[in-house]
């Protein structure tokens, strides 16, 4: 039987334990901050740091359970044993189930926030409200926190470019993994969009991804496997990523 370290966020945490439960290999679960997002430089140190954990016998491939995630994941490496991560830009790939499902959303919405109930039942305090919106934060309170250290007149300059910026968000949309008390997200997900004017659908998540990951099933259209002291280097195109020596 297989071995597997799988490294991912605590945004997937319900999801990945429910997929290891039942996958025909072993995985140990290995679980990260999902507020490091908010500076990828330290996510992907802390990444290099849980790989740098384990050793050469601990198991037969280390599961990236992550996407580009802007580039926190590029130039990774692990000396001993083989990296698997999927062709994926961000975690949305991995609850929608596909890339191909992924792109679909993001063409017809791409200003979309995403909502689950693993992310947001672990959101702390001055976290991004959803998943899909870098560099966004909530507006309650923040105005009060830049007149604090701008001033009254650069807190107005600085809200007036957040107005502009999320006017190219029109949906909030939660992904439903069967998993956890999804009817008390899904309404606060639901309260966000009438609060700003948006769209909402709710959509259900798909495990075929996270499935094939943990199960060892590593097309090489959606996974990437890294042999030891490769790194990951992103390409730009359709395959995202590719090793390099």
């Amino acid at each position: 039987m297989k071995s597997y370290i799988a490294i991912t966020c605590e945004a997937l945490a319900r999801t990945i334990y429910a997929v290891a439960a039942t996958a025909p290999s072993t995985v140990s679960v290995r679980l990260l901050p999902q507020g490091l997002h908010n500076t990828p430089k330290k996510l992907h140190d802390k990444l290099q740091e849980a790989i740098d954990a384990v050793a050469a016998d601990d198991c037969d491939a280390i599961l990236l359970v992550y996407g580009l995630c802007g580039t926190s994941t590029e130039g990774l490496v692990a000396p001993d044993v083989p990296l698997v991560i999927p062709r994926a830009h961000d975690c949305i790939t991995l609850y929608l189930g596909s890339p191909e499902r992924y792109q679909e959303e993001f063409s017809k919405h791409p200003g979309t926030y995403w909502y689950t109930v693993d992310y947001l039942e672990r959101l702390e305090e001055g976290s991004r409200t959803a998943l899909g919106a870098a560099g966004l934060e909530e507006q309650d309170g923040l105005y009060d926190q830049y007149v604090e250290k701008y001033g009254k007149d650069g807190a107005d300059a600085l809200m007036e470019e957040y107005r502009r910026w999320t006017q190219n968000y029109t949906r909030a949309a939660f992904i439903d993994m069967g998993l956890g008390d999804a009817e008390q997200y899904e309404r606060m997900a639901r309260e966000k969009a009438e609060k700003e004017g948006w769209v909402f659908e709710r959509k259900d998540g798909d495990r075929r991804m996270l499935t094939m990951l943990l199960s060892g099933e590593w097309d090489d259209e959606e996974f990437l496997v890294v042999p030891p002291r490769h790194t990951i280097k992103q390409t730009y195109g359709k395959d995202l990523i590719r090793a390099q020596a």
